[in-house]
């Protein structure tokens, strides 16, 4: 879900890539993941796969944002050299296997921190 909403708020001039420190590798995103992007924000992402950190060179990011804090720890004692780069935790639970309700408040809130992301980012510039 955040980058599906990170590609509709930064635009195609991001890179954006999406991955997971404990994901199921190559699992599809649940159905209430696909119905809420689908929903509020016409994107289709069922065709999206769930990948590891370590399959995505994490070390040449600009910047890495970790939704949970928990991701941030795991980031931190994995990825030592990433320094400033990795962002502070969006304190964001994974809403897996909640309902539509929980879905569109997590979708609610990435899209919140990816305006002041947005905004950020076009101050770095």
């Amino acid at each position: 879900m955040a980058a599906a909403i990170a590609h509709k708020i930064l635009g195609p001039s991001v890179y954006v890539e999406s991955a997971g420190s404990h994901a199921h590798v190559r699992d599809p995103p649940s159905a209430n993941a696909v119905k809420t992007i689908r929903d509020m924000f016409g994107v289709d992402i069922s065709s999206h796969r769930s990948r590891s950190v370590c399959d995505v060179h994490i070390e040449r990011f600009d910047y890495v944002v970790p939704l949970a804090d928990n991701v941030r720890v795991d980031l931190e004692m994995s990825f030592p050299g990433l320094g400033e780069r990795l962002l502070p935790s969006w304190d964001i639970d994974d809403p897996y296997q909640g309902d539509m309700f929980t879905y569109e408040v997590t979708a609610t809130r990435i899209l919140k921190h990816m305006e002041e992301l947005s905004a950020f980012l076009k101050k770095r510039k």
